[in-house]
């Protein structure tokens, strides 16, 4: 049996299935009827009439005109176009049962490309009366028409009824899939509809191609995809009793491609579960890509937000929704927001990442913009999300006099929390102007601490800083926690640079999720507090001086995989920290500079060279303040990444790190003057 347990987001063990029904061409008489699987290997236990259903269409390990398997369960299966000339038409009849559990009747389905001539019924004793009708209604021609996928012909209404099932070829046309394919029947079936089409065809060459990603760069801690690329984080939320964390993925190559929507699962941040992908490219309205977006959760079920990108490449605003969290339906009524909806100035060639959220009792939807051909942020509201206005522009970009950014790209992927009774606006400007150690990357992630009046649509902040002064950091996202924390997540990547792992079958990850707080004016960020329950091995340093030029090890202080937290006091030392990552050629520098009362993090000897657009490709900086001379360090790194937490959160610095699978050593150093190691802890970071 060739089950697809995560492709089809149900449990399919056979021992359960024949307990409800069967798996394959299952035996237990209560619910089942003869070769419902035709795993006779013939069409025995059927009557057929016509010429379509012979005996030459029960087929054995075929696949279609693409390579790809048919996605039959067990040894046989009956095909269509395996079974009779192009033009041939009839009927293939069960024998009688009695109609018994949920009456509902799971089965695989594939080609009938006309679903008024090709379809599957429950029909009466007598082999004529049809009571339910089951057609392909997912057929695409475009994409793998002729593989089979689970489907529910549902007669519960009719437990207790002796019926039979009826399969249907009436189209005598000779053009393409003018034939059905079917196979499994499973009845009292107590599973779901499976995917189908471009999320179907994702899942399956996931499935078979994931095994050849080179695992050197790997993380073990990090959210990363399975093969091919990731980018922004979407849809980060809690439902169901599990973090849901979705992000953009484009599985058939390590480089950007047409969006899908890939998914991951936790229930405490660290350890994650993949699921199957819950959106792809497969509708006139998002046919170029499904982007970036958000999620909530309403009336029991989970929404996903996203910006659809049409075969004209405008950007419009749809929504899909799940009842479990884990199959996903596109809304009847997509594109919610469209072209005709647009505010004064805007285009649909820059319209996206709607985030939504609920202030007052209604609906708001944030999206990224470009207003006459300058960054913004546009504001829509609803009272049920299917019908959307436009309230207004949520920057004043055009005031001179005004403390934020006019900029030439576009303020993308917006988010909005509350945070210690703060509201946070949140948000990537592509292409704003370095201000001092701020903004060093080309694209940044901002932060705004103001109150947003929903009458106007204006956010009106009297904070607008940088989340994270590291190199790779976009794209931040918020969700709220039962607990009543808001924690964030980003890529942890950047735009035009160099991706060292595309080599290896993938590209991109996020960070470690952070717990943000506000104070002393400064939005805060710590790693999630779930981190500490994979803290292995401690090993504790206390004072150990460091003297000018030289360097302190401490032994069982060293590792790729870990948690760092140590204190130095600066003294008078011109450069204070710690190399981690450090061989006998490599070494990445995390120190503090008392000239310019900064923070450093230095990757100019880390190992693979990354380039970028940016002018300064090798050293980030943050302003710190020492307290009471001392600067406190907590440092995560994971194989090929490195985050940087500045005095309790009130700065961080993201990096990815290449270096050699040797370079693991730890030190702490001074120059210019000595410093002291007040205290270090190290942690080894173990998730299995």
């Amino acid at each position: 049996m060739k089950i697809k347990k995560i492709i089809f987001g149900f449990v399919c063990v056979c021992l359960f299935l024949s307990a409800i029904g069967g798996c394959g061409d299952a035996t237990d008489k209560e619910y089942t009827f003869r070769n419902a699987g035709f795993e006779i290997g013939t069409l025995t236990g059927w009557t057929a009439e016509g010429t379509a259903f012979t005996n030459k269409g029960v087929s054995v390990a075929l696949k279609d005109k693409n390579g790809v398997r048919y996605n039959y369960e067990g040894d046989f299966f009956f095909s269509g176009a395996e079974s009779a000339a192009g033009n041939a038409t009839g009927t293939l009849l069960s024998e009688p049962f009695k109609l018994k559990g949920n009456g509902k009747i799971g089965f695989l389905i594939g080609a009938g490309k006309n679903t008024s001539k090709c379809y599957v019924a429950l029909v009466g004793e007598d082999g004529e009366t049809e009571l339910e009708v089951r057609a392909n209604y997912e057929f695409d021609e475009n994409d793998m028409a002729d593989v089979l996928h689970r489907v529910i012909l549902d007669g519960s209404k009719h437990t207790g009824k002796t019926v039979r099932v009826k399969i249907v070829d009436k189209d005598a046309g000779i053009d393409g899939y003018n034939y059905i394919n079917v196979d499994d029947f499973i009845v009292n079936y107590h599973g779901s509809e499976s995917p189908t089409g471009k999320i179907f065809l994702a899942n399956n060459y996931i499935e078979e191609n994931s095994y050849k990603v080179n695992k050197r760069y790997r993380l073990s801690y990090h959210v990363m995809p399975q093969i091919g690329w990731c980018n922004d984080p979407n849809g980060f939320s809690y439902f169901g009793g599990n973090i849901h964390l979705f992000y953009q993925y484009h599985p058939y190559s390590s480089a950007w491609g047409p969006m899908h929507w890939g998914h991951v699962t936790s229930k405490d941040f660290i350890k994650w579960e993949y699921r199957p992908v819950a959106l792809a490219p497969d509708s006139g309205y998002d046919s170029n890509g499904c982007f970036s977006g958000s999620a909530i959760e309403n009336d029991g079920k989970l929404y996903l937000f996203y910006t659809g990108v049409n075969a004209g490449d405008k950007q419009l605003q749809c929504f899909a929704t799940s009842s479990d969290g884990f199959t996903f339906v596109k809304s009847g009524r997509n594109p919610v927001i469209n072209e005709r909806q647009l505010g004064p100035g805007m285009t649909a060639a820059d319209f996206r990442d709607p985030y939504v959220f609920k202030k007052g009792g209604v609906w708001y939807l944030i999206a990224g913009t470009r207003v006459s051909g300058y960054g913004n942020l546009a504001l829509y509201r609803s009272a049920n999300l299917s019908e959307w206005q436009f309230v207004g522009y949520m920057l004043n970009v055009s005031d001179p006099a005004a403390p934020n950014y006019r900029l030439t790209g576009v303020y993308e992927c917006p988010a909005y929390a509350v945070v210690d009774g703060h509201e946070i606006l949140i948000c990537s400007p592509q292409n704003l102007s370095a201000k001092g150690t701020e903004f060093e990357n080309v694209h940044s992630v901002v932060y705004m601490a103001g109150k947003l009046d929903a009458a106007t649509g204006k956010f009106v902040y009297d904070k607008f800083g940088e989340i994270d002064g590291g190199f790779d950091f976009y794209a931040a996202q918020t969700m709220n926690m039962p607990d009543g924390r808001t924690v964030m997540t980003a890529w942890m990547q950047m735009w035009d640079r160099t991706f060292p792992t595309a080599a290896d079958g993938w590209a991109g990850a996020m960070i470690l999720p952070r717990e943000l707080s506000y104070k002393n004016g400064r939005l805060y960020q710590s790693p999630v507090r779930e981190i500490e329950k994979y803290r292995k091995n401690e090993v504790k340093a206390s004072r150990r001086e460091i003297v000018d030029g030289a360097t302190v090890s401490v032994n069982g202080i060293d590792g790729d995989t870990i948690e760092l937290e140590f204190s130095i006091e600066a003294g008078n030392a011109e450069r204070s920290g710690v190399r981690v990552f450090a061989g006998t050629i490599h070494e990445t520098r995390i120190y503090y500079d008392a000239a310019t009362g900064t923070v450093v993090l230095d990757r100019s000897r880390s190992g693979v060279k990354i380039s970028g657009a940016e002018a300064n490709g090798s050293t980030r900086s943050v302003k710190v303040a020492l307290e009471n001379g001392v600067i406190k360090f907590r440092i995560f790194l994971d194989n090929t990444s490195c985050e940087v937490f500045v005095n309790d959160g009130f700065a961080a610095l993201t990096a990815n790190i290449y270096a050699d699978d040797a370079d693991t050593g730890i030190e702490f150093f001074a120059e210019g003057g000595n410093a002291v190691l007040v205290n270090a802890v190290k942690y080894d970071i173990v998730v299995s």
